[in-house]
């Protein structure tokens, strides 16, 4: 069985009831959690090997169609990179507003989201 540390959505360990550091208690609970983390975390989070997707590279570019696709293999890329096979998930953005909202689903459950500040196209 697989287990891993449950972190918080800001990053920094989940600690359960007792004051111990939590940990996941299923193999889909460690996926899960990895894509969380991968998610929400820098390209060079971990300065060994690049692991997250990078999405504070965004905020502030200008919301279109190709912004849209350009995140969405950004997150593709940090999920699939010595991790999951594609098939397993899938990644949804909406734009709203000064907003490109990521959710990613595993087994057609929303299992992440991510939110980007963008700048909106004038129509």
């Amino acid at each position: 069985m697989s287990v891993d540390y449950k972190w918080m959505s800001q990053g920094g360990l989940l600690t359960d009831g007792s004051g111990d550091i939590a940990f996941t208690s299923s193999p889909t609970e460690c996926a899960i959690a990895m894509v969380r983390t991968r998610l929400k975390s820098a390209v060079d989070g971990w300065k060994l090997y690049q692991i997250g997707a990078g999405l504070d590279d965004f905020p502030g570019d200008t919301s279109d169609a190709a912004m849209e696709i350009t995140i969405k293999r950004r997150v593709m890329q940090a999920i699939t990179r010595n991790y999951l096979p594609s098939s397993v998930f899938d990644i949804t953005t909406l734009r709203f507003g000064g907003e490109i909202q990521v959710y990613v689903y595993m087994n057609q459950n929303l299992v992440a989201t991510a939110s980007v500040q963008v700048v909106p196209t004038a129509n």
